[in-house]
């Protein structure tokens, strides 16, 4: 067994997580850490591992040689620094941090210490977003021009007279980022593998209007430019009572569109006589994301999810935000955001 794992957080994720591990032979959750000790404790007892009291006695155990940190995201950086200064690696969940400042910092202090960090953007790696990614590097659409991304979930009916409370800390902008770097920072990640470095983001929000007394759920929509000079859409936001997914990407040859994220892919060409349908792998894409950063471990190089993956995403996101914000468009250079203060986070939308 290569790589004894330290779990740090025990929510929800930390099941998927447990799942992905149990599957690789060289890996096990040896320990585990949460502020609910109960939460340690139940994730240590699945993962055959044993629950610590302190994050410390898992960052100072010389059996821990891999971190996976799997807590809320405005804790992110300073659990990276200080696994970085203790020598470990870390799988760090999304979205990286909330601010560029704070994505340079951890960046830097792995790269110091001389460990690998990977950031969770799972979604690469996933059925049809995986299959789409392939498909477009054998040349099966011809150079990709154009796309539309939408993911929209469903929204539950809010009357204006009604106190919303929520005391869960997703519920916070500020903890967050906001809808586009909590979740939808998946499916930028997937864009970007596919399209290449941004060029420009334009951006319009909406929702939380009255009518009849009811509210309008938000509604995120931005255009995409890429240096390539494809043009692409992303939606996000909620419908009520109808969720709804809807992803395609053209090209100079052909297209490919999907409604789930576990396949089939739609493929089109302009020689084909009919569409194609695609299988897609059903292998675990949290498994296929601790492969690939063990491969940068015993290889060298980076993962794909690298800090610099890491920092783009968390990049357009914002930019996404202060487009709205400012009614200009955001322009970027070598992938990253112009004139956009490294400490500028979003706390309102």
């Amino acid at each position: 067994m290569k790589y004894h794992i330290g779990l740090i957080g025990c929510g929800g994720i930390a099941g998927t997580w447990l799942q992905a591990v149990a599957q690789h032979a060289d890996c096990r959750i040896a320990l585990a850490y949460d502020l609910s000790p109960q939460a340690a404790t139940q994730r240590a007892a699945e993962a055959g591992g044993r629950a610590v009291g302190e994050v410390d006695e898992i960052l100072g155990s010389d059996e821990i040689n891999l971190i996976l940190v799997a807590t809320p995201t405005p804790s992110h950086p300073e659990l990276v620094v200080r696994a970085a200064r203790a020598g470990k690696h870390v799988l760090c969940e999304k979205p990286m941090a909330l601010n560029l400042k704070e994505c340079r910092r951890m960046a830097a202090a792995c790269a110091r210490a001389g460990v690998k960090l990977a950031v969770g953007h799972s979604l690469r790696f996933w059925g049809a977003f995986l299959t789409c990614r392939r498909l477009v590097a054998e040349g099966a659409i011809g150079t990709p021009v154009s796309g539309s991304i939408d993911r929209m979930g469903a929204a539950r009916l809010r009357r204006a007279a009604e106190v919303q409370t929520d005391n869960h800390w997703r519920s916070q902008t500020r903890n967050t980022g906001g809808a586009v770097l909590e979740g939808f920072i998946h499916e930028m990640d997937f864009t970007r593998a596919v399209f290449g470095e941004v060029a420009a983001v334009d951006c319009q929000i909406a929702g939380d209007q009255e009518y009849a007394g009811l509210l309008s759920p938000q509604i995120i929509q931005a255009l995409v430019r890429f240096e390539s000079g494809a043009l692409v859409t992303l939606r996000t936001g909620g419908t009520v009572a109808l969720p709804s997914m809807g992803y395609w990407l053209a090209g100079t040859e052909g297209a490919l569109r999907f409604t789930s994220w576990g396949g089939p892919v739609e493929h089109y060409r302009h020689d084909f006589p009919e569409k194609k349908l695609v299988e897609c792998d059903t292998t675990s894409a949290y498994y296929l994301e601790l492969c690939d950063l063990i491969r940068a471990i015993e290889e060298g190089g980076e993962p794909e999810n690298s800090p610099l993956n890491g920092e783009k995403n968390i990049g357009l996101g914002l930019a996404m935000y202060r487009a709205f914000e400012t009614g200009k468009r955001v322009s970027f250079e070598k992938g990253l955001p112009q004139r956009l203060p490294a400490g500028y986070q979003n706390t309102r939308w």
